[in-house]
């Protein structure tokens, strides 16, 4: 759902209850500043404009697209619907490509040598995802696919989950790892978002997201030791999980100069602890080894992935 000054309704009734000001209904120039305040101090673009990522940093859920693409609500922007497609292990791919694709083929078609593992730190919808970076004025800023999760509060019944959705096609750029060691190593490598929160709070008997949202127990995973100063973190769910074995496989056809056992699965399979095989790693920072790694692997200041045992156990079994 798409906000702005004029809007009105009970959306902007929860909006401003959100923001703490007076809940009118009515998003005049009062809610505007409001919003642009609010986008300031937490790193958002200040438009006073609130789409998906001011939603999200409010903890709010405005989930209405659906898995049969109607382009989600909460951009003005449309996204290239080309249809699905079935890999020869029997993952279905949604392609559903950035407006104006040509921002990822600035630099021309790429052999990607090696593969990151990301989470989106937000909700379930990999379509609304893709329509956020469609927003984005950063431009380029993607990762080629996005593979849809657990809704938090356990609403859509989980419709997307493990919905993968494809953004641009193969052989293009996305910026996916921001700036990283000597080179830019996105113009090497390919990625893939998990709709996921990632760490949890823990409050009494409650779980909470980082925008202060409860999770549903089902949806909690305790590693029993801190990653990155956390023991709790919304779980992938066993149907991203799998999803995302299927895609790596994909990837093997797609690109079989990626050695995609190389890298992190390597570290586990030699033994290495979950919890340093996931953490920052010199070789792949300084893109000395290439391979399968998550985004945690080459930066200090991340979150994502941490080593939930399933996902280990499937890295460990490529």
């Amino acid at each position: 759902m798409l906000l702005k000054k004029g809007s009105k309704g009970e959306q902007v009734k929860e909006l401003q209850k959100a923001l703490g000001i007076s809940a009118d209904g009515m998003f005049g120039p009062g809610t505007e500043q409001a919003v642009i305040s609010f986008q300031k101090v937490n790193g958002l673009a200040a438009d006073g404009i609130v789409g998906q990522k001011t939603w999200e940093v409010l903890g709010i859920d405005t989930d209405q697209s659906n898995t049969d693409w109607n382009a989600a609500s909460d951009t003005d922007d449309k996204l290239e619907y080309l249809g699905k497609y079935t890999t020869k292990d029997g993952l279905v791919i949604d392609r559903a490509y950035l407006d104006g694709d040509q921002f990822v083929r600035d630099y021309g078609k790429i052999q990607p040598l090696g593969f990151f593992i990301h989470h989106t730190a937000g909700w379930d919808n990999p379509y609304n995802t893709i329509n956020s970076w469609n927003k984005d004025t950063r431009g380029r800023v993607a990762t080629q696919y996005c593979i849809g999760g657990t809704n938090v509060k356990g609403k859509n019944g989980s419709k997307y989950d493990g919905v993968t959705v494809e953004c641009f096609p193969d052989h293009y750029v996305g910026w996916h790892l921001g700036k990283v060691g000597k080179f830019a190593i996105s113009k090497f490598s390919g990625g893939v978002e998990l709709n996921n929160f990632g760490y949890l709070t823990k409050k009494g008997d409650k779980f909470y997201t980082y925008v202060n949202t409860e999770v549903k127990p089902e949806y909690v995973c305790d590693l029993g030791y801190k990653f990155r100063g956390f023991q709790y973190w919304h779980a992938y769910s066993d149907k991203q999980i799998e999803s995302l074995r299927l895609l790596i496989l994909h990837l093997k056809d797609v690109y079989p100069k990626m050695d995609l056992e190389n890298g992190l699965p390597k570290l586990l399979k030699e033994g290495v602890h979950p919890k340093d095989a996931f953490e920052f790693n010199e070789e792949a920072y300084n893109a000395k080894q290439f391979g399968l790694w998550t985004h945690t692997n080459v930066r200090k200041d991340k979150f994502d992935c941490f080593p939930q045992p399933e996902l280990v156990e499937m890295l460990k079994n490529l």
